[in-house]
């Protein structure tokens, strides 16, 4: 498969550690397009020039990050990704288990950012890119990932309008219909 981006010292981070409530099924197994949703993720994050890929919030799994704490949350996952994986990489691009219309040109375009800034979609916390030596908020500040990138320095790339059908998140029956519709 064609790389879009280099290979960079970045890690590729699938949030993958809902409960899925509201789908009804675990999302991260959902089979879309005939692919399971966190083969797509990871493949996506290799595509886009991720040198290693993890899967967060899934114990077992081969390059598996678990949550510190169960049902904190997403941003409380990025904190401890960037925690475990805190020197060995140059930055970490975060991507819930449930975008698969993304492309990998819509990722690698975050790994652009400037020194010392994150980077991420206008209007949508997530796909992000942190890069290493951020300062880090504490936990007690963040609720959200909202609240942990308006924390942080970061550039909101201005979306392009052929792109806002692909930053979907499938949370339900009906999202993965609409979704299907798209293709």
């Amino acid at each position: 498969m064609t790389r879009v981006a280099d290979t960079r010292p970045v890690a590729g981070v699938v949030l993958a550690g809902g409960q899925s409530r509201r789908m009804g099924s675990d999302k991260a197994q959902l089979t879309f397009d005939g692919r399971r949703l966190l083969d797509i993720a990871t493949d996506l994050l290799h595509d886009a020039g991720c040198g290693a890929v993890f899967i967060s919030g899934r114990d077992g799994l081969p390059n598996a990050i678990p949550d510190s704490k169960n049902r904190r949350g997403p941003a409380h996952a990025i904190l401890d990704c960037l925690n475990a994986l805190e020197d060995r990489f140059e930055g970490v691009l975060f991507l819930p288990v449930d975008m698969p219309l993304l492309r990998a040109a819509d990722l690698s375009s975050l790994l652009n950012a400037e020194p010392g800034t994150g980077c991420a979609w206008a209007g949508h916390p997530l796909p992000v890119f942190i890069p290493r030596g951020l300062p880090v908020p504490g936990r007690e500040h963040i609720h959200s990932v909202k609240s942990l990138l308006a924390a942080l320095p970061i550039r909101w790339l201005p979306l392009e309008s052929t792109q806002s059908g692909r930053f979907a998140n499938l949370n339900t029956q009906a999202d993965v219909t609409a979704a299907r519709n798209l293709r």
